[in-house]
């Protein structure tokens, strides 16, 4: 017959401990890893809409130096008219309710 040796149960508790403790920080360490790449994820995209933005900014920067530019809008931000021009305002249904006092 064949002894069969038996494996002290401190050496095997020791052994659970270190494996416990090392997935714990493999865990740890992969939990790290999805939160930068979730926050990459999330400046990527508002660097993506900062682009777009500062393009809009460049075209709209152009189009200062265009008169035609400048007065539409004058006109359509500013509601401002020109030379000889009379205003003329268009009241909808509901503001002529307010209007009236109704």
């Amino acid at each position: 017959m064949t002894a069969k040796r038996k494996i002290p149960r401190y050496f095997v508790l020791g052994l659970a401990a270190i494996l416990s403790l090392f997935l714990f920080r493999v865990a740890s360490q992969g939990y790290d890893l999805y939160c930068v790449h979730k926050e990459t994820v999330k400046t990527q995209a508002k660097v993506d809409s900062l682009k777009k933005e500062n393009a809009q900014l460049e075209q709209e920067k152009e189009n200062l130096g265009d008169i035609h530019y400048i007065e539409k809008v004058a006109r359509n931000e500013h509601n401002m008219v020109g030379k000889n021009e009379i205003p003329l305002f268009m009241i909808d249904g509901k503001d002529k309710a307010k209007a009236s006092g109704k």
